[in-house]
């Protein structure tokens, strides 16, 4: 028999099963609102649709009626050792929630999980959790379902946390790690377990293990001039890689390529740089600008030395930044010009490796500094004053800047993660009077399919 668990008025789903398995495995679901309450609590709510997604199988729909807020939702997982995404809908005559998890593994996921609510193309502020103190200009990278959090603005001695994606908790790990202030901090994904993380406040860069505890920072050899005013890029099955950066005052053409286990290799730009651009399209990566010219180079999967794109000469676009569609294009967007004022103009690169081509790209209208591209994303989130989340699309040969939704606060260098529905977390940010400490969850129009 399956147990049914409706527990202090929440909305909750439990599942149990596994017969491939000797044992019974016991696994609670609460659907919250940012209160940690009952999202359908005071709605006309009268249907709730769970989704799930197991493996190789085909996914699974399940309905439940929702009388006063209330309900029962018993649901048989087939296995749980397959990665696994839930989908949440509640509906009324004037009720739209949506949700979704990240992708995980119930077996080892501790048996609970809390997912947010919140209406299409809306955010809902999460204070029922808080960073452990507010920061801005920090690092978040995903690890599996949990993120690492280091460094950034803000009145703390805590420089390392992470937040848990399943709970919907933010935790200081249990060891002290005696760090000095990494203050303004850029971090990126070596692999699923290992982060570089590059901080600023002349600190020693290092890579954080999320899986193991017994060696969890080991410091990271970089060449000179790596630090704030190096491109930080993520590299799908590679590694991570730190372009360019300053020595004395001077930009330099050094590159290192930080791979698993802390193996480094050394390349070099066709030229110095100093602030560039950088983002990954398969294994190879597109550099622009760092310079007076605002030039541009690839540096390609198995070669030293960076090739210089022909033709790319766009100026001075200082704090602007590469959104890639991860495969063979990219918009060079924002920033400001050699006379300070921010560049609405963009340029775009198709069909790289190859041709690389550049051409005028859309206008940004509503250009902004400080916004944050997650990583893997083409989202446009915040800004200086600014709660308004964009989308860059490529729709055959064109490419467009979208609306996607208003935040609830302003938030300039907040930190962000993308699930694979499409729904994003957003946490911390200057709103312009403080630093937060809070999250938001968001929806896009739609969650993608299961």
């Amino acid at each position: 028999m399956l147990l049914r668990i409706f527990l202090l008025g929440l909305l909750c789903a439990t599942a149990f099963g596994c017969k491939e398995s000797v044992y019974q495995f016991v696994f609670e679901a609460r659907i919250v609102d940012g209160q940690n309450g009952n999202p359908a609590a005071n709605t006309d709510a009268s249907n709730l649709r769970i989704g799930i997604q197991e493996g190789e199988f085909s996914a699974q729909q399940y309905e439940y009626p929702i009388t006063d807020g209330a309900f029962e939702a018993v649901l048989e997982f087939r296995v749980f050792t397959q990665p696994t995404r839930v989908r949440v809908e509640i509906e009324g005559p004037s009720t739209e929630l949506l949700s979704a998890s990240p992708l995980f593994v119930p077996a080892t996921s501790g048996g609970f999980l809390r997912v947010v609510t919140s209406g299409p193309s809306s955010c809902e502020r999460v204070t029922f959790d808080l960073l452990e103190s507010p920061r801005a200009f920090f690092g978040m990278v995903r690890s599996g379902t949990f993120a690492l959090i280091a460094g950034g603005t803000g009145p703390s001695e805590e420089q390392i946390e992470f937040f848990d994606q399943l709970q919907w908790e933010s935790r200081l790990f249990s060891e002290d790690f005696s760090l000095s202030d990494l203050g303004e901090t850029q971090a990126a994904s070596i692999d699923e377990a290992e982060i570089l993380v590059l901080p600023s406040n002349n600190a020693t860069p290092f890579i954080f293990n999320m899986l193991d505890a017994t060696s969890r920072i080991t410091t990271a050899v970089l060449h000179l001039g790596a630090g704030p005013r190096s491109a930080l890029v993520s590299v799908p099955g590679v590694g991570a890689m730190v372009i360019g950066g300053e020595v004395g005052g001077q930009a330099t053409s050094e590159v290192t390529l930080v791979r698993p286990g802390g193996e480094v290799t050394s390349l070099q730009l066709s030229e110095p740089r100093s602030g560039a651009a950088a983002t990954a399209l398969g294994t190879n990566v597109l550099v622009a600008g760092g310079n007076a010219e605002g030039n541009a180079e690839i540096l390609l999967d198995g070669e030293t030395l960076g090739q210089t794109l022909a033709g790319v000469v766009d100026g001075v676009r200082e704090g602007g930044f590469l959104v890639g569609d991860g495969e063979s294009r990219a918009l060079w967007m924002g920033g400001t010009d050699a006379g300070d004022t921010i560049r609405q103009d963009s340029l775009r690169f198709d069909d790289c490796p190859g041709d690389c081509a550049s051409s005028a790209g859309p206008q940004w209208t509503t250009a902004r500094l400080n916004t944050l591209l997650p990583a893997q994303s083409t989202l446009l989130i915040g800004g200086d004053d600014s709660s308004l989340v964009e989308k860059v699309g490529w729709n055959g040969g064109d490419v467009e800047i979208a609306t996607l939704l208003q935040m609830e606060s302003p938030r300039a260098g907040a930190g962000g993660l993308v699930l694979e529905s499409g729904a994003f977390i957003v946490a911390g940010g200057d709103d312009g009077v403080s630093i937060r400490d809070d999250f938001e969850f968001c929806v896009p129009a739609a969650l993608g399919p299961l």
